[in-house]
């Protein structure tokens, strides 16, 4: 199975889905919350075949609410929240690879 990265044109969210063809990939991306409400042909769909290893029996997309899932996206695709919440980076699973948290506490300190 085949990793690819949706997202609205010029949107900031974005989800990995897994799917054996773009065409695939593109109608699971509209059930997802990066592309629930776009339309069909504002939705850019590309290869992220780094993440394919993590695929698993049944796994339709990568779980931004699941610590492991966090880490990856954030580690290996460079995902990051909107904006900074201190309480939520601090108990965040990826915040040693988030380069938005990084900043932020760098700032912090200077």
């Amino acid at each position: 199975m085949k990793a690819w990265i949706a997202r609205e044109k010029d949107g900031f969210s974005a989800a990995v889905v897994f799917a054996e063809t773009r065409g695939k990939a593109r109608a699971l991306a509209r059930n997802t919350d990066a592309c629930e409400d776009c339309d069909w042909c504002d939705i850019e769909v590309y290869r992220l075949p780094k993440i394919d290893k993590y695929y698993k029996e049944g796994k339709k997309e990568m779980d931004w609410c699941d610590p492991k899932d966090r880490i990856i996206l954030v580690k290996e695709c460079g995902f990051r929240c909107e904006i900074i919440n201190d309480d939520e980076c601090e108990e965040c699973a990826a915040k040693e690879y988030c380069d938005l948290y990084k900043d932020y506490v760098e700032e912090l300190r200077e």
